[in-house]
């Protein structure tokens, strides 16, 4: 028996590790004697502060507490013109306190400290906070100020052996699960640290004495002290308080075959390279299964994964807790996470000075590519082995992000459906460059036609496409023309060289605006809406910005529950959505089936998961193979009760007959691309043959 039979870490935080499995009961189990400076006296407090004395009671152990009062400012007048006594105060305080007892939880474990106060094994001493001239502190000044929240703990077991713990220790039963808390540990048998359990103990000791500065300590009130026995139980054993602690279990899922093989490749290839693989075919996991490899062969390990939107952290942040990685710290650093920047450099730290050994850092391409984060990563990678996981690691090839592609990274690993950038050959190989090839291909095509053994089904849906067709109005075809006429004089015989002229690229830009924005795509929405199965329910509508506002009116004025979902919904956690962020209450209310319909711009393109999503209508596309290849595999997950999807494209050809050979010559170059989309699409589709004949009549009637 004793504290060095049993495995104690350095530091504790919530949001990495089961404090309670894995500190407290353990080094509860173990101790004799249990001190502690626990913060304000309430219910919930000091049944916080008791959270794995269980074990403590069975060994016979005693503990002493200290607690410090909520004096109000009322309170303290009173106290002031001596109408009652200080401990009159305390006592109606404390005992309104134990009056609010909200829970089992709290029940069971004051009752568990009321058995121990019956049977002198639990000492309970009242610290109050003084200012400069004697006069007790009100709460909200001690709260706002800082003072007396440090807590503290000191465990002594059998053999003389001490522990001690300091730190931002959470003691609101409200949220004791949930809630962050984070500590140090310090081991006396251990000469490094034995100073610091010194300190920690004359701490305690000081203020136990009544030896602090500007603290005055008196006894608890009798009267608390009889209603704490009252509630307790003649035995013990009547309580149960192993129901409350419910262990944190991790088990990792099972990876595919083609998930093993992504990983295996990916080892082999000196822990480097790009994984090509389609939207809902498991990047996430295959990235997460190498870090579970690296972590086999390193002790210090600083995994980064950088992603487009803030919202995907979040998705990443729940993705890395269901696989079960082992961390000691998990950090969100982007510009919804206050003070990242000082988190991020102390938990590195921490690393360089061996108090962790595996860190996780999930982040945006922005700051990953900032200057802070850049700084931050260099000054403290120390002796650590650094691996980035890029997700969507197209987006890092763009000029502004590439400056975060550093040397310092051991490890490399992109994750893209479309990692080459389009029209970007610059951008696409300093990518290759740094993370390596393709190294493990899994389209669109296979995850199709790929029956999973696990599940005896293909691992994504198949799905129908229909095209739609609009057309331009006399203005709007006007306006095109007048475009494309400009174009044609700039064209001139050198393409490659003429397209990259900024004027021409301007003029390309605003024209393919006025396909994208064509008027009477509203009306062909109509048409799509009523061709819908009744009641409508999972569809993605993506449009542009000029589109959004025209669409969700549309949708209101049928009656439809529909939500935007773009760059103005917020990323940072709130109690008005549960808790969540704005982006992830819609997804989670839209999986429901609470809104029938979602209409995006880009924010659903890259990573969200929403596997319930069987119906997109797109209004408006770009060319660009990412975007469309990202917005068809939203609604291509496999989810219970979906065998397929369905996509809309409304597609508009300009009617350019009677014009002169030279336009339609322009024409025909440019809207090639176009082409290419549709048949891209149409090509892995249920009905392809169909869509492919409707290409092959357009192409046939335009000359094309």
């Amino acid at each position: 028996m004793g504290f060095k039979t049993i495995s104690i870490k350095k530091s504790y935080s919530s949001d990495s590790d089961n404090i309670l499995e894995d500190f407290y009961i353990p080094s509860l189990k173990q101790s004799i004697e249990y001190q502690r400076l626990a913060g304000f006296f309430s219910s919930k407090s000091i049944s916080v502060a008791a959270r794995g004395i269980l074990g403590l009671i069975k060994n016979g152990g005693d503990m002493k507490l200290v607690i410090s009062p909520k004096l109000s400012k009322d309170d303290i007048d009173v106290i002031l013109s001596s109408q009652i006594q200080t401990n009159k105060i305390l006592e109606d305080n404390f005992l309104k306190e134990l009056d609010k007892i909200e829970n089992d939880f709290e029940r069971d474990h004051v009752a568990a400290l009321g058995w121990m106060i019956a049977n002198n094994r639990l000492h309970i001493k009242v610290a109050i906070p003084l200012n400069t001239i004697g006069i007790p502190y009100a709460y909200i000044d001690i709260d706002q100020n800082g003072l007396f929240h440090q807590k503290v703990g000191i465990l002594k077991d059998n053999n003389g052996d001490i522990i001690s713990f300091s730190g931002s220790i959470n003691e609101t039963a409200s949220g004791w699960l949930n809630n962050i808390e984070e500590f140090k540990v310090f081991r006396n048998w251990d000469e490094s640290e034995n100073d610091y359990v010194i300190a920690d103990t004359t701490k305690f000791t000081r203020f136990w004495n009544n030896m602090a500065e500007r603290v005055e300590i008196i006894e608890l009130p009798i009267a608390v002290k009889n209603k704490l026995i009252e509630i307790a139980p003649d035995n013990i054993d009547q309580i149960d308080l192993n129901k409350h602690y419910a262990k944190k279990k991790y088990t990792s899922p099972q990876l595919y075959q083609h998930q093993k093989e992504a990983i295996s490749r990916w080892v082999d290839n000196n822990h480097r390279g790009i994984f090509e693989m389609a939207t809902g075919t498991g990047k996430t996991y295959a990235a997460l299964g190498c870090v579970k490899k690296v972590e086999e062969l390193h002790e210090s390990l600083i995994t980064c994964i950088s992603c487009p939107y803030q919202h995907l952290v979040q998705q990443w942040k729940k993705e890395v807790d269901k696989f079960g990685i082992n961390y000691d710290k998990l950090l969100v650093a982007d510009s919804s996470s206050h003070g990242w920047k000082n988190k991020l450099a102390n938990n590195l730290m921490d690393i360089s000075l061996g108090y962790k050994h595996k860190i996780i850092i999930i982040t945006t391409h922005d700051t990953f590519a900032s200057e802070s984060f850049i700084k931050i990563i260099k000054q403290f990678k120390s002796n650590s082995k650094l691996f980035i996981i890029a997700d969507e690691v197209h987006g890092l090839g763009a000029h502004i992000r590439r400056t975060g592609l550093i040397e310092e990274y051991d490890f490399r690993l992109g994750l893209s459906a479309t990692p080459k950038r389009w029209f970007d050959p610059i951008g696409t190989k300093i990518l290759y460059d740094y993370f390596g090839d393709t190294i493990y291909e899994f389209g669109l095509e296979k995850a199709i036609n790929t029956i999973n053994p696990d599940t005896g089904k293909t691992y994504l849906v198949p799905y129908r496409y229909n095209i739609n067709f609009a057309y331009l109005e006399d203005d709007e075809l006007e306006e095109y023309i007048t475009k494309t006429a400009k174009i044609v004089k700039l064209w001139g015989k050198e393409e490659g060289k003429n397209e990259q002229n900024d004027y021409l690229e301007q003029l390309l830009f605003a024209r393919a605006n006025i396909i994208k924005n064509a008027r009477s795509k509203f009306e062909e929405l109509g048409g799509i809406l009523d061709s819908l199965p009744t009641p409508i329910k999972w569809t993605l509508i993506y449009c542009s910005p000029q589109q959004i506002d025209s669409v969700m009116e549309i949708l209101r004025v049928r009656g439809y529950f529909a939500h935007r979902f773009t760059m103005e919904e917020g990323t940072t956690a709130s109690q008005k959505y549960k808790g969540l962020s704005e982006r992830e209450y819609l997804l989670e209310e839209f999986s429901k089936g609470k809104y029938q319909i979602l209409v995006a711009m880009r924010c659903l393109d890259e990573g969200v998961d929403v596997p319930p999503a069987r119906t997109a209508i797109l209004m408006a596309s770009s060319g660009n193979p990412r975007e469309y290849i990202q917005r068809i595999g939203r609604v291509l997950r496999r989810a219970s009760d979906k065998s397929e999807a369905t996509i809309n494209d409304i597609v508009v050809i300009p009617n350019l007959g009677g014009f002169s050979e030279e336009i339609r010559a322009v024409e025909k170059k440019i809207f090639e691309k176009e082409l290419i989309r549709y048949e891209e699409i149409s090509k892995y589709a249920m009905n392809n043959v169909e869509a492919l004949r409707i290409i092959s009549i357009l192409r046939n009637s335009k000359g094309f």
